[in-house]
């Protein structure tokens, strides 16, 4: 150890919030192509949706999750009046299997 440094060196970002906003809007569609292709491989080598040759349910509907401190990106107060982000979400789902999230979107509040 040299000297009394506890360190000694550049560290990486101390929270994932600080990882996050680094993002930009391409970064954002990349992650989804992955995320996207990684779902699809996925499903056709486990049983995500046990009864998907019979029938599968799509169900998309919007949800807002409540955020809180006065500077979050994107977060505002919409039809509901709670300040939040305000996401699009498409769920999958058959009767024999839990819903599984296959795709998100941040919506606009307003």
């Amino acid at each position: 150890m040299r000297g009394d440094r506890v360190f000694d060196q550049v560290r990486a970002p101390s929270t994932l919030g600080t990882f996050l906003r680094r993002f930009t809007f391409g970064h954002v569609r990349q992650l989804d192509a992955v995320a996207a292709r990684l779902l699809g491989r996925l499903a056709t080598v486990t049983p995500l949706l046990p009864g998907s040759d019979t029938v599968v349910f799509v169900d998309i509907d919007d949800t807002v999750r409540q955020t809180y401190g006065y500077a979050k990106q994107g977060a505002g107060r919409g039809y509901t009046g709670v300040k939040g982000l305000n996401a699009l979400l498409a769920v999958l789902s058959t009767p024999l299997s839990a819903p599984v999230i296959a795709a998100t979107r941040l919506r606009r509040v307003t």
